[in-house]
């Protein structure tokens, strides 16, 4: 399978083949492009590349990487809205919006543009969500479109509304802890409560006990930080059902990677019970209020029942 991109418009300076593919492609380090170089697996404007090679914006690069088994993936997505400008998706809570690892084509982007009948191919997203998140994500058809979007997104002015299983039963509340990532941490992805960050803020609006040891809680980021909705909820002491990341210590969560059937907690939830219910937002085009909204999966009302019972 060879893959293709081409470097943007921000490398008007030449830079490094090595350091751009780490940089684009983190999938592999900077000593695994370096080794797939040297196999002549990589080639820039139709020639193989060297391992000293450089590139500049609008170079053709090229991996052939062989073929492989993607990691499974949910890819029953729904359409829940569309006009003439934008799409809204109900993701499943196994399915990544763009490319990562080796999820070369079990992405919702690549779905969308290559495989959905009628293909879109256009398609971009202005917002994202985890992996295991699931529930709308916003889609614009073309690129303009997205990047209009995408100022309503960073001004905050978006209202999402999201549904969540946790650990006891939070009361109603604002929680307003700035999020940085955590210094020495062993996981590179994993963001903290950091006094120095950046300011974080969500709502809880709703907290409904299920069974004795659990809520369904309804919460409104009103700010936009990476994975902040399980940080904020599990520093208030109500991790995120399924969190594995945020609701198991480092030791815990580096042992369940490398063995996630063998790991106990696993076996509660399949993913992070974490769902997006709803986006509330001015229509780029018409200007006028657009929602689109997601119903709440099988997989977590089975879990609420589940947990009635526990």
């Amino acid at each position: 399978m060879i893959f293709t991109s081409v470097v943007p418009p921000e490398f008007r300076k030449a830079a490094g083949l090595i350091d751009y593919l780490a940089g684009r492609f983190t999938y592999l380090d900077r000593e695994g492009w370096r080794a797939r170089v040297a196999e002549g697996k990589v080639a820039c404007n139709g020639q193989i590349a060297e391992t000293d090679d450089t590139v500049a914006a609008g170079d053709t690069v090229s991996y052939d990487a062989g073929e492989f088994e993607e990691p499974a993936a949910d890819l029953s997505y729904r359409i829940v809205y569309e006009d003439e400008w934008l799409l809204g998706i109900d993701k499943p809570g196994n399915l990544l919006v763009h490319r990562a690892g080796r999820s070369f084509r079990n992405n919702l982007i690549y779905q969308l543009r290559y495989v959905h009948v009628p293909p879109y191919h256009l398609a971009h997203t202005v917002h994202r969500l985890d992996r295991g998140t699931s529930g709308v994500v916003c889609v614009a058809k073309n690129a303009g479109v997205g990047a209009t979007l995408a100022g309503e997104f960073a001004a905050g002015t978006v209202q999402k509304v999201y549904q969540a299983v946790v650990h006891g039963v939070p009361a109603v509340q604002e929680i307003d802890y700035r999020i940085g990532r955590p210094a020495g941490s062993a996981i590179s992805y994993k963001h903290s409560v950091d006094p120095a960050g950046k300011s974080a803020r969500t709502r809880i609006v709703a907290s409904r006990p299920v069974g004795r040891s659990y809520a369904l809680v309804t919460v409104e980021p009103l700010t936009g930080r990476t994975h902040q909705i399980r940080i904020h909820l599990a520093a208030v002491g109500s991790p995120v059902v399924g969190d594995m990341l945020y609701g198991l210590s480092e030791k815990e969560y580096l042992a369940w990677r490398e063995n996630p059937l063998q790991t106990a907690p696993a076996g509660l939830f399949r993913r992070h019970a974490l769902h997006c219910a709803s986006l509330t937002f001015t229509h780029p085009h018409t200007k006028n209020e657009c929602r689109m909204e997601a119903e709440m999966p099988s997989d977590m009302k089975e879990l609420i029942e589940k947990l009635k019972r526990v």
